[in-house]
């Protein structure tokens, strides 16, 4: 059934509708965001990808003249490091004004140049997938705008299906209830007829059936009527690994499927699974709050994440944990690779310079390629069949002979004149 007005609800759903292909989707999400919001004109919607040093707008949709189309494909194209960081990363909900400006102030002058003086700001709305694509919405404004603290806290919650919506669909857009991405087969009321995987588990069936018939019920008049508290209640995954979509089979009786959809990422030596992902979320920029909503586990479990990931690399705050992470940091160029079995992680780093290297020893040399990989001292002794104290004595003497005081900070010194820096 299509509602009209403001339903927030009825957005999430579509989002999670996989029914037609891509384009008809973003113009189906579109027509249910556009009334949500009071503010602002021409509103469109894209999905792009990213990479360090590219993005690409792949389609987009808007209910705003064709020039509405230029903008954002036009927008994506100014290269300078706050619109960089603006597209890859920051707030899920945020203006130009209060995030490009204020670092680049000459880019007021540049979106008024992109659109003949007709828009002075925007408010966007971003959804990153954690696999390097994302879906943006926006509206356009011809005054210095910032979102409002009820529409900040709105659409932080839609940005977060948003993403994982667009993750869903990048692998999932024909399911059945034989794929393998399909680990739980419910009903509308939560009764499970089948488990597979990690659904297996008591917590996880109990954890399931409960988000199942939360949902139903939030699907009510009465729930829809109430925005904020539906918002809170639908969270972006359930345990961190599952979303929920509806199918209906030929008879047309409705099943819920628990898709696996967590955001996988390459292994940085020696982090769990969760451990990267929260430490990827982190260097996007989202909060603590943001990520417990995301991916559906308690805030306090998302602090013990962070502080397991700050330990195992060796660095010394969760703000060194964000630089490392960053889409511009050490930890952006890294891949997989698989060589004979062995998975290995790839980095692509400006040159090093000679001199240097030259100050390290053979053994020293080594665990500084490992570190570079993101290896902690544990993983590094085990690869070398050496003891965690003597890796954490290369560590400190590489620190030493190259003046970097973290790991977050060494890919940077190797890159420098030894006359750029001062010891302090």
């Amino acid at each position: 059934m299509v509602m009209s007005g403001k339903d927030w609800v009825g957005l999430i759903e579509e989002v999670y509708r996989l029914e037609g292909d891509d384009d008809s989707w973003l113009k189906r999400l579109l027509e249910r965001a556009a009334p949500l919001s009071k503010r602002g004109f021409w509103p469109t919607i894209g999905t792009y990808r990213y990479t360090p040093s590219n993005l690409d707008l792949e389609r987009s949709a808007t209910l705003g003249p064709a020039h509405a189309h230029d903008i954002l494909t036009a927008s994506m194209q100014v290269q300078t490091p706050a619109v960089s960081h603006f597209f890859r990363s920051g707030p899920a909900v945020t203006s130009l004004s209060e995030t490009l400006y204020t670092r680049e102030p000459d880019l007021a002058t540049v979106v008024q140049q992109i659109t003949n003086g007709v828009v002075h700001d925007k408010i966007a709305v971003k959804g990153l997938t954690g696999r390097g694509s994302a879906l943006i919405l926006c509206w356009l404004f011809s005054e210095r705008i910032a979102p409002t603290a009820q529409e900040r806290h709105r659409w932080q919650c839609v940005a977060s299906h948003l993403g994982a919506g667009l993750r869903l669909r990048e692998f999932a857009q024909a399911l059945n209830l034989d794929s393998p991405s399909v680990e739980a087969i419910l009903n509308g009321s939560g009764k499970l007829y089948e488990a597979r995987e990690d659904a297996e588990r008591p917590s996880a069936r109990a954890a399931l059936r409960e988000a199942v018939r939360r949902l139903d019920q939030l699907r009510t008049s009465r729930a829809r009527s109430d925005p904020d508290q539906a918002l809170a209640s639908w969270e972006g995954l359930v345990q961190g690994r599952w979303s929920l979509v509806d199918h209906f089979d030929s008879d047309g009786r409705r099943f819920v499927l628990a898709v696996k959809n967590d955001p996988r990422f390459p292994d940085p030596r020696g982090l769990t699974l969760r451990e990267r992902q929260i430490s990827e979320f982190i260097g996007q920029g989202h909060s603590c709050k943001e990520i417990s909503y995301m991916v559906g586990i308690s805030p306090s479990a998302v602090t013990n994440c962070t502080t397991r990931a700050v330990r195992k690399l060796g660095l010394s705050s969760l703000t060194e944990l964000a630089a490392f992470f960053s889409p511009s940091g050490p930890r952006a160029t890294l891949a997989e690779s698989v060589v004979h079995g062995d998975t290995l992680l790839i980095g692509v780093y400006p040159l090093v310079r000679s001199d240097h290297m030259a100050k390290l020893t053979d053994a020293e040399r080594a665990v500084l390629a490992a570190m570079l990989a993101g290896s902690t001292n544990r993983d590094i002794a085990r690869r070398r069949n050496c003891s965690e104290h003597t890796v954490a004595n290369q560590v400190q003497a590489i620190f030493r002979k190259v003046g970097a005081r973290s790991r977050s900070e060494l890919p940077v010194r190797l890159q420098q004149n030894p006359s750029d820096h001062t010891e302090t």
